[in-house]
């Protein structure tokens, strides 16, 4: 294990906090109940600037291994991209991703802030908070740093959570490479040659039932 070259960070402890703070707190993720429907809301400032459209919140184009997912607009404009369309959802109206569609969502509005509540699959409930709760965790830690993410850190976190980047390319080969590059990236070299974990204790602690 080559340890001694993993880029580590200090850790902030957020594994007991329902709603966590982001971009200097103009976005932030709220965990819902356990009994919910939903799993959290997100909430994006208007995208009425390079900062605001580019927040932390914001995935890259992506894609789920297993999960169909779905968001449900609580106010504002949602626009999604699914499969290389462009739909716009406004308050009250909701989408279905299915698993394995490259997607991706920003708020469409300069004006409004965007509320937006989204769930993969109860079975998977668990494991899809361990996920967003490291990642964006993660991701505020560096900033605060000032240091840049390591991309074998994310691809493990991607790996374990079950969610592929979308790779350009014809689909078929755009999944197979997203899912050797999560397997040798993420699991190989980062878990077992840089000592990177799935999910760290400060950010996530599974729920006693």
């Amino acid at each position: 294990m080559l340890s001694f070259l993993a880029k580590r960070v200090p850790r902030t402890q957020t594994a007991s906090r329902t709603t966590l703070l982001f971009d200097e707190g103009r976005s932030s993720i709220q965990f819902k109940a356990p009994g919910d429907k939903y799993l959290v809301v997100n909430h994006w400032p208007p995208a009425s600037s390079e900062q605001d459209r580019n927040i932390a919140l914001r995935p890259p184009l992506h894609w789920h291994r297993h999960q169909t997912e779905h968001f449900h607009v609580l106010s504002g404009q949602a626009r999604f991209t699914l499969d290389g369309r462009e739909i716009v959802k406004r308050a009250g109206e909701s989408i279905v991703i299915p698993a394995q569609a490259f997607h991706t969502f920003c708020n469409a509005s300069a004006t409004e802030a965007l509320a937006v509540e989204l769930v993969l699959e109860p079975a998977w409930r668990a494991r899809d908070e361990a996920f967003f709760r490291n990642v964006q965790s993660y991701r505020d830690d560096c900033r605060k740093a000032g240091v840049a993410r390591s991309l074998p850190q994310v691809l493990l976190f991607n790996w374990a959570g079950g969610v592929v980047l979308a790779l350009p390319g014809p689909p078929v080969l755009a999944r197979l490479g997203g899912i050797l590059m999560n397997f040798w990236g993420g699991l190989v070299l980062g878990k077992y040659v840089l000592g990177y974990q799935e999910s760290y204790p400060e950010y996530y602690s599974p729920k006693q039932e």
